[in-house]
């Protein structure tokens, strides 16, 4: 059974890594993340939980064969937690916004769950720019919806007793799941202004980074990337 488990687990590990696009918080984090989830849930709760995942158009491809139920419905799981990454590099996904989809259109549909009718990547939903400063540098709130927003929209209607139809629960189960684990990472969480960049740093994408000779930046060319 061990044996069987650890083998599965490396050869899911290794398709998400080979598989997946680099991101500053990657695949195989927010599977982590969705890991400790499941571990403290209970029979009932993962039961709901599969019930809800099997609705993602992606479903298929995260079910593991050859391994006890109970081991498949975790890999699920934890495979859903990435699916928000994913729609960034499928084309039947469009960005919504300015700056690249990071900046939320002023529209009432940027904090909407149409379940998963909606194409829209709400690529702004994956942070919350919380602004600090060391030089006196004036200060800009961050920008809503974000993740904090929508963890607790999506939280909100998860139970049974929220109008919210199965599509949408389902829809808001894989956005919460990721952005739990979003938020878990610093540069998801906040934003420094200062006099040199003449406002903000965008959560770390304006720090412009050049390893030194023999020191490996992962491609990365500026801070939230590395």
């Amino acid at each position: 059974m061990i044996k069987r488990f650890a083998g599965a687990a490396a050869a899911l590990v290794a398709s998400v890594l080979s598989t997946a696009p680099t991101m500053a918080w990657d695949s195989f984090g927010h599977m982590e993340v969705a890991a400790v989830a499941w571990d403290q849930m209970t029979p009932k709760a993962r039961d709901r939980a599969i019930t809800l995942i099997k609705l993602n158009p992606n479903f298929n491809e995260w079910v593991v064969h050859g391994v006890p139920a109970e081991t498949a419905n975790k890999f699920a799981f934890m495979h859903a937690a990435t699916w928000p990454d994913l729609i960034k590099s499928d084309p039947k996904y469009h960005n919504d916004g300015a700056r690249n989809g990071d900046i939320p259109p002023h529209t009432s549909e940027a904090s909407l769950n149409k379940g998963y009718e909606d194409t829209a990547r709400h690529k702004y939903w994956h942070f919350i720019d919380t602004p600090f400063t060391t030089d006196g540098s004036p200060l800009t709130p961050p920008y809503t919806p974000n993740a904090q927003t929508q963890i607790a929209a999506f939280r909100e209607m998860l139970p049974t007793t929220s109008t919210a139809n199965e599509d949408k629960r389902s829809y808001g189960l894989v956005w919460l799941l990721h952005l739990v684990g979003d938020v878990h990472q610093p540069l998801h969480a906040t934003s420094r202004f200062s006099k040199a960049l003449g406002g903000t740093d965008n959560g770390g994408n304006e720090v412009k980074i050049d390893c030194s000779p023999g020191v490996s930046c992962l491609e990365a060319t500026e801070l939230h990337a590395f």
